[in-house]
């Protein structure tokens, strides 16, 4: 029987999920908040399991270390850090009851069907968030046969550890705009090479497990996707032009921060996600974003989501269900300032999202896969049209 998502509601993939947490090292980089170290990122890698029976599901805590380095989880309870998702909220109660993951740590990696190998999605986290804070993203795509790896970026992450130590957003040097925007493009990269050395290099801070992993991953069949400030970093990746990233997703993508006109990459398929009712980047970011899509050569797709706002795009209401801005009973609105609205169901938002972007990477990273259903739902796109209702969402494209 096909188990059916609590977060998007949305039947999982053929595969059991895995979930594993890899350091990769930047030697050539020095970490702008202590120079006399490189720059480190914890990153998460979801992935196709072989199988997660009789397996125990991963703990939030297990996002955290397991606690090992002493004072963390306190560290991680602060209003600073997990515990300013809401008031109260501890890793100990997410442990108990409150973390709904689908993921098993450390599962054996499944093989790709045709002895292929699986794509990678790279997935880079907004200001102030962390990695897990998107699992309806991250653990749906590893379902459905992808290799997804969202690192922290330090002094952008709310929370992470890297050489023992804990790391949070204090205002310092890594936490300065210039820092975090010449660092995060470079830590994508970073986690690309990182994983297509993995496999044969003997990485150090890799287990067998992981190199077996990095062995069935595809590195030059790759997308960059990310939100909020991760999808600058997405659009600053594009202008790289790797040509191992074949497609990107950009969500609630804050594009505006940059002058974009005479960008360099305007081939790359993208599709961008938006919330109408977003009142983080607003209407100009709202703005941008379609323009940013409007200014590409072709196989553009926009997916905006009426009722959405800005942390639509994240897992947040597992921590709280009335998070505000696209999560609740009732948030703010940007349409009608001054009045709230009340959002589109968190479970229905991630579904379309999640069907939205599973056919767009299909589409692009392995098209021969693409069922009948993904077809004619893009298919559908260029022409404005969707299975949902157009009182809820707004589509087109350029495919």
């Amino acid at each position: 029987m096909t188990s059916i998502s609590k977060i998007t509601g949305l039947p999982l993939g053929p595969y059991p999920v895995g979930v594993t947490t890899v350091e990769f090292v930047d030697k050539s980089r020095t970490d702008p908040g202590d120079p006399s170290e490189p720059r480190r990122l914890q990153t998460e890698i979801w992935y196709p399991a072989a199988s997660s029976e009789n397996l125990p599901k991963n703990k939030f805590s297990d996002f955290l270390g397991g606690g090992v380095i002493p004072g963390s989880i306190e560290l991680a309870n602060g209003p600073r850090a997990i515990g300013g998702y809401r008031d109260g909220l501890t890793v100990a109660e997410l442990d108990a009851s409150v973390w709904i993951n689908d993921a098993v740590r450390d599962a054996e990696p499944a093989q790709a069907r045709d002895q292929k190998k699986f794509p990678l999605v790279m997935f880079s986290h907004g200001a102030g968030a962390f990695r897990p804070s998107y699992i309806y993203w991250t653990e749906f795509l590893a379902s459905h046969g992808y290799v997804v790896a969202a690192p922290d970026h330090p002094g952008s992450a709310r929370y992470t550890q890297v050489g023992g130590k804990v790391i949070m957003a204090d205002g310092g040097p890594r936490s300065k705009y210039p820092s975090m925007a010449r660092e995060r493009p470079k830590d994508m990269i970073t986690v690309l090479d990182g994983i297509e050395a993995m496999s044969s290099d003997g990485t150090a801070a890799a287990t067998d497990l992981q190199r077996l992993l990095a062995s069935r991953v595809d590195c030059q069949n790759v997308a960059i996707t990310g939100m909020s400030f991760g999808g600058t970093t997405t659009a600053d990746v594009l202008e790289l032009q790797d040509t191992r990233i074949r497609a990107a997703v950009f969500k609630c993508p804050a594009v505006y921060d940059t002058d974009r006109t005479n960008r360099k990459n305007r081939d790359t398929p993208i599709m961008v996600m938006l919330g109408t009712e977003d009142t983080v980047i607003g209407d100009k970011g709202n703005t941008a974003a379609r323009d940013y899509l409007d200014a590409h050569n072709d196989n553009a797709l926009l997916v905006e989501i009426r009722r959405g706002g800005h942390v639509s795009f994240t897992s947040c209401e597992i921590y709280n269900p009335e998070y505000g801005n696209g999560i609740g009973s009732q948030c703010a609105s940007l349409t009608k300032p001054g009045e709230t609205y009340r959002p589109l169901d968190i479970v229905q938002q991630h579904g379309i999202i999640n069907t939205y972007g599973l056919a767009f990477l299909n589409a692009h990273l392995r098209p021969g896969e693409q069922d009948d259903a993904g077809k004619q739902l893009l298919l559908d796109a260029a022409k404005g049209n969707s299975p949902f209702s157009k009182e809820e969402i707004i589509v087109r494209s350029k495919m």
